[in-house]
């Protein structure tokens, strides 16, 4: 809004300058060709001045529209990768429950039968008190291979229950890589966006740096303006005083 109001002013300014030079030429004064001059340079850096004020502007919001780009790019991709691997996680620990609570149904099941063997072979016991010598052997070979069997069982779910807690462990040390893979992508993306920040601060102080010269520039227009009016106010003092004389000669008009 400033921008534009300055250039409005500038362009009145310009305007102004236009009408007193044509004045001038009107009058045949001899400042007319200076003043022409002068109107001329004016008009050409104004102009200067405006094209590189809009191309800085152009820039610049090109630069922020680039940052906002990448860094919703950023934000989306990590959202979904996130999304991604809580899934997963979910999805492992679920797993990793229900093996538990199998493992931990087996091993029971394993007591009770133990239990069951052990209230068998009391009864066993009991049985070859009264029984012969040959029955009590075959129920003793009988016993032993049962307690074989149940013994082999036992050493079975004790090694698949070693098995899952080892693919627990596993699996625990695979969420803590894709954890850290995860903290790594994190702490690139902060990387980035310092970056962008960065680039964004550099691009406002550019900017900050056209302004000041832009400011410079008017300055230097303003001081140009009060030269040239004070230059018309002291031609037209002579131009009077002349007239109070005598009528001064008419000056041709330049081609």
């Amino acid at each position: 809004m400033n921008q534009k109001v300055r250039q409005a002013n500038l362009n009145e300014a310009w305007a102004r300058l236009e009408a007193v030079c044509a004045k001038l030429w009107d009058t045949n004064s001899p400042c007319a060709v200076e003043a022409q001059a002068v109107v001329e340079e004016f008009k050409g850096e104004v102009h200067r001045v405006d094209a590189h004020l809009a191309n800085t502007e152009e820039r610049r919001a090109l630069d922020l529209r680039e940052h906002d780009d990448g860094m919703a790019a950023l934000r989306s991709q990590y959202e979904i990768e996130l999304a991604g691997l809580k899934k997963r996680l979910e999805l492992l620990e679920n797993a990793l429950r229900d093996k538990e609570a199998h493992a931990e149904q087996l091993l029971r099941t394993l007591a009770q039968k133990e239990e069951e063997n052990l209230n068998f072979h009391a009864q066993v016991l009991r049985m070859s008190a009264s029984s012969d010598e040959t029955k009590t052997k075959k129920m003793e070979e009988f016993y032993q291979e049962l307690m074989k069997s149940e013994t082999a069982q036992a050493d079975s779910w004790q090694q698949r229950h070693v098995a899952l807690e080892q693919e627990n462990e596993h699996r625990t040390k695979i969420i803590a890589a894709r954890q850290a893979e995860l903290d790594a992508w994190e702490k690139r993306c902060v990387e980035h966006e310092d970056a962008l920040k960065k680039r964004s601060t550099e691009t406002d102080l550019r900017a900050q740096q056209l302004a000041q010269e832009y400011r410079k520039k008017q300055q230097e227009i303003d001081d140009l303006k009060a030269s040239l009016q004070r230059s018309i106010t002291d031609l037209v003092r002579q131009y009077q005083s002349r007239l109070r004389g005598a009528d001064p000669e008419p000056t041709p008009h330049p081609r």
